[in-house]
């Protein structure tokens, strides 16, 4: 049996622009809907039933991928994004994924079936016509999303107004885009304040936050504070710290570029640059209904979202 894959190949088209000419999306070029047609005449393709209700928008679902490891952003998203869709008429469908190898699987799996499928991560140009990235970013001046970049220039000149000029920096890994941001946002402050940029203060957690906390700790290196980007590596932080009998915020300043419900929790409580989990939210909203009312989903925009300051107690002033 063909699949969308094999029409894709023959019409030397993306599976997204398969895509948009089988639900008859706007926005493809003469050329390209007619060399796909002809693709699935000669396949004798057949969408799924799915698929069908999909391209008559009579599908009651909407789905969402979500990485396993994103429970602190899950738990805070999913009510809301539950609630949204409801207003909708639409419920959701959630596949939660532990590997980045399965994300386009799980995508695939349920964009035929849902009118919308929304997850987390990088834009692609092979993404069916239907999915849309709830946090939009990417290297490029192209971004969208939250500004992980601006997020740790603000914390960085937060603590640097508070005393410290020694700021560990704990990523998720340096292929992580959100990470590479993080770090470019760090050196931009560190050259505006004539600070040296030292590499044992690039702290990656390739998943083992607790063995890249424990390098850190065990090292020679100077350190006053710490900004990570979850909140859960945060409070990891927090419990080794005192495990080694280094106070915080006493001897050792906590920042995070999250701000989960976890975050009021610890003790001492995480200061952190908020995630624009609502604003983030709006737009992805206004884009399912766009897909639901079968408008033309609006390309990408290149604003970006800023989170704000939530100062708590997990950060003291250098005497």
């Amino acid at each position: 049996m063909p699949t969308i894959d094999d029409v894709s190949r023959l019409a030397n088209v993306s599976r997204a622009t398969v895509s948009r000419v089988l639900t008859g999306t706007r926005g493809v070029r003469d050329e390209s809907r007619e060399a796909v047609l002809r693709a699935v005449e000669e396949l004798n393709y057949r969408p799924s039933f799915a698929a069908q209700n999909l391209a008559s928008n009579s599908s009651s679902y909407v789905g969402m991928v979500l990485p396993a490891n994103e429970t602190a952003l899950s738990a805070t998203l999913l009510p809301q994004l539950s609630l949204a869709m409801k207003s909708l008429n639409k419920s959701l469908l959630i596949q939660y994924v532990t590997a980045a190898a399965d994300y386009q699987s799980a995508i695939e799996g349920l964009q035929h079936q849902c009118v919308a499928v929304v997850t987390l991560g990088q834009h692609s140009a092979d993404m069916a016509s239907n999915v849309i990235v709830f946090d939009e970013f990417s290297a490029t001046e192209q971004a969208g999303g939250y500004n992980y970049a601006f997020a740790t220039e603000s914390a960085c000149r937060y603590l640097l107004g508070k005393g410290h000029r020694s700021i560990a920096l704990l990523i998720d890994g340096e292929d992580d885009l959100a990470s590479q941001q993080m770090v470019e946002g760090y050196r931009s402050v560190l050259q505006n304040y004539s600070l040296p940029f030292n590499r044992q203060l690039m702290v990656k957690a390739n998943n083992n936050i607790e063995q890249a906390l424990l390098t850190l700790i065990n090292s020679f290196t100077q350190y006053t504070a710490i900004i990570a980007r979850r909140d859960c590596h945060a409070a990891e932080a927090m419990r080794l710290l005192r495990e080694f009998n280094i106070a915080v915020p006493q001897e050792v300043s906590l920042v995070s570029l999250e701000d989960s419900p976890l975050a009021s929790l610890l003790y001492p409580p995480l200061t952190c640059i908020a995630y624009p989990t609502e604003q983030l939210l709006e737009r992805c909203v206004q884009r399912i209904r766009a897909l639901i009312d079968g408008r033309t989903l609006f390309e990408t925009e290149s604003r970006t979202f800023t989170g704000r300051l939530v100062a708590r107690a997990s950060v003291s002033e250098m005497s």
